[in-house]
């Protein structure tokens, strides 16, 4: 069974129950929504602690409307919260819920496989373009 977007993301929000045998659609509307674009990369950056837009921006090199498009619908399935820090200049962070976090194994899982797939050389040439920094992250935009 295919789902759209909308059906995946009814089918996301709706979890089933601790030790409840996965199926196909639970599982196709998982698989919809890390295959989205940016949805992973952009967990990845709030899991290793990067909580402003423009952090989130100039990480991913990504543009700030497709990002806010992307926040919005993750905290519309209830992975990242937005918060409005009272101060001046206004300060908005992202952090992400228990449902978000509960995404740590999912994405260390596929970096461990981006590194393996990707192998010891590619490591070395993002890693030396970013200094060492996020290189797991780069393998999985470049894939």
């Amino acid at each position: 069974m295919v789902h759209s977007g909308e059906q995946a993301a009814r089918a996301f929000h709706e979890l089933p129950e601790a030790g409840a045998q996965p199926n196909h659609s639970d599982c196709s509307a998982a698989y919809h929504f890390l295959g989205t674009r940016w949805n992973l990369q952009i967990i990845s950056a709030l899991l290793d602690g990067y909580t402003r837009f423009t952090e989130i921006a100039l990480l991913l090199n990504l543009n700030s409307r497709i990002l806010a498009e992307r926040l919005k619908h993750l905290e519309i399935e209830g992975i990242v919260i937005r918060q409005v820090r009272n101060q001046i200049p206004v300060r908005i962070d992202y952090e992400l819920t228990a449902k978000g976090q509960a995404l740590r194994e999912v994405v260390s899982e596929i970096q461990k496989w981006a590194m393996h797939a990707g192998g010891p050389e590619a490591m070395e040439v993002i890693g030396e373009k970013n200094g060492g920094r996020h290189a797991e992250r780069e393998i999985l935009q470049i894939g």
